[in-house]
């Protein structure tokens, strides 16, 4: 809970504050004010930006979905890793949001957005390794 907003211990819980304590640092705006039900991870802003060469030399920007945990993290085995939410704000802040936490009102819809996942994928079979034989 530490990437949350953080809130004084002077101020006392209203009943119209429960979306901005979802709200992550890093969201472009309040949780929950975007379409019901759909969550960052959906989201085209929600990605990684890398910049690459393509064939002709020329620097692209690529938009990738982030990745997943490996099966040894602690916290999240197989989830989603973080990404940054790319809408351009000055001073906002440049935090990693998580994929299941609430739309904001700058959603934009992701045709292939990347799926959760709790478990890993089914391996596939390695090739045998050949014996090595001493020729005499």
């Amino acid at each position: 809970m530490g990437d949350h907003l953080k809130f004084s211990h002077h101020l006392k819980g209203a009943e119209f504050d429960g979306a901005i304590r979802q709200t992550f640092l890093g969201q472009a705006h309040i949780a929950g004010t975007g379409p019901e039900g759909k969550t960052c991870r959906e989201c085209s802003l929600w990605c990684v930006i890398r910049s690459v060469k393509d064939h002709t030399g020329q620097r692209v920007t690529v938009h990738e979905p982030p990745g997943y945990n490996a099966e040894s993290h602690k916290l999240a085995p197989f989830e989603l890793k973080r990404a940054r939410c790319n809408y351009r704000i000055a001073n906002k802040a440049k935090r990693n949001v998580p994929h299941y936490a609430k739309a904001c009102r700058f959603f934009e819809q992701n045709e292939n957005p990347p799926l959760p996942r709790t478990e890993p994928k089914a391996k596939t079979p390695k090739k045998a390794k050949r014996a090595k034989v001493k020729h005499t």
